[in-house]
C-alpha cells in the first residue's frame, strides 16, 4: 500500500504516542495479576478519540466500554474514524459521554487514565474529588491506572524527538514532545506535540497542554485519601516494559504507572 502524507493530527498521534492494543494487553495482565480473574468492564476517562476503548471491546465479545471527554470535536473523530469500523456488536458495546472526568458511573473494572491527561488538573482538592468519583464508579475488585513521568531533566525546556518511519500508511516524520517551560512554585508546565515531514512540512502546536507536574508521592497519598486501599508503582525498563517496584534510582527521564486498588 502507498504511503502518504497528512496532516490530520489525530492519525499522526495514533501513530506516534498511542498503542491501543499494547495498552489494552498490559492493563489487562495488571488486573489478572492483582485479582486473578478476566476484566470485562473499561472507563476511559480523558478519552480522547477513545481508541483503547475500541480495542478493548475488540480483544473480548464480553467486554464493554465507557468512553469520557469534554471536547464534542474529539469524541466526533472518535466515532466517524474508529468506531465506524466496528462491527455492530462491538459499537453497542462502547458508551460514549461527552462530560468532565470527574463524574460518578456505572461500575467498572477498570479506569484507565492515560497520556497524562490528569495533569490537567491543577488543584488538589479537585483531583482529590476526581480520584473519589472513580473510587466511587470501581467494582469492589477494581483499579485505577494512570501514567506518570519524571526525572532530573523533567523540570527544564526541552524537545523530544523521535522518528516516526514504519507506519503502514503514512510516510516518515518527525514526532516532537516540547516542554516550553516549568515554573517551580507552581510546578505548572506548558508542553507541546509537533509534527514535522522531511520536506520541512511542519505542523506546530498541533496540541497544546498546560499541565501539573504531580509527584508519584503526591498521587499515592491522594488515592489513599480517596479510600482507595492500596496504590502499586510499576516503573518502565529501556525495553519498554513495566515491573513492580518500590525503590528507584532517579533518571534524566522515567515513566511508570501508578495502580490504586479498591
Amino acid at each position: 500500500m502507498t504511503r502518504r502524507q497528512t496532516n490530520d493530527i489525530h492519525e499522526l498521534y495514533l501513530a506516534s504516542v498511542q498503542d491501543p492494543e499494547s495498552d489494552v494487553k498490559r492493563i489487562s495482565n495488571i488486573f489478572s495479576n492483582h485479582f486473578n480473574k478476566l476484566a470485562l468492564t473499561l472507563r476511559e476517562d480523558f478519552s480522547g478519540t477513545f481508541t483503547i476503548s475500541c480495542s478493548w471491546v475488540q480483544s473480548d465479545k464480553l467486554r464493554s466500554a465507557i468512553a469520557i471527554d469534554i471536547d464534542q470535536k474529539t469524541l466526533q473523530y472518535g466515532k466517524d474514524n474508529y468506531l465506524k469500523n466496528l462491527s455492530s456488536d462491538e459499537q453497542k458495546r462502547i458508551k460514549v459521554l461527552q462530560s468532565s472526568a470527574i463524574t460518578k458511573t456505572e461500575k467498572v473494572d477498570i479506569t484507565a487514565t492515560f497520556n497524562f491527561s490528569y495533569c490537567l488538573i491543577h488543584k488538589r482538592k479537585v483531583l482529590l474529588e476526581y480520584l473519589k468519583k472513580v473510587h466511587q464508579s470501581l467494582n469492589n475488585d477494581g483499579m485505577l491506572i494512570m501514567d506518570i513521568m519524571g526525572g532530573s531533566d523533567s523540570e527544564i525546556p526541552e524537545i523530544q524527538e523521535t522518528e516516526i518511519n514504519g507506519h503502514p500508511h503514512i510516510t516518515p516524520f518527525t514526532f516532537e514532545f516540547e516542554r516550553k517551560d516549568f515554573n517551580p512554585i507552581s510546578r505548572i508546565s506548558n508542553y507541546a506535540i509537533h509534527f514535522k515531514y522531511p520536506d520541512k512540512n511542519e505542523i506546530n502546536n498541533a496540541f497544546k497542554y498546560e499541565f501539573r507536574m504531580w509527584s508519584i508521592t503526591e498521587i499515592r497519598d491522594l488515592l489513599e485519601e480517596a479510600g482507595y486501599s492500596k496504590s502499586i508503582i510499576y516503573f518502565e525498563d529501556d525495553n519498554g516494559e513495566y515491573y513492580q517496584s518500590e525503590v528507584e534510582e532517579n533518571t534524566i527521564s522515567w515513566n511508570a504507572f501508578i495502580v490504586g486498588l479498591k
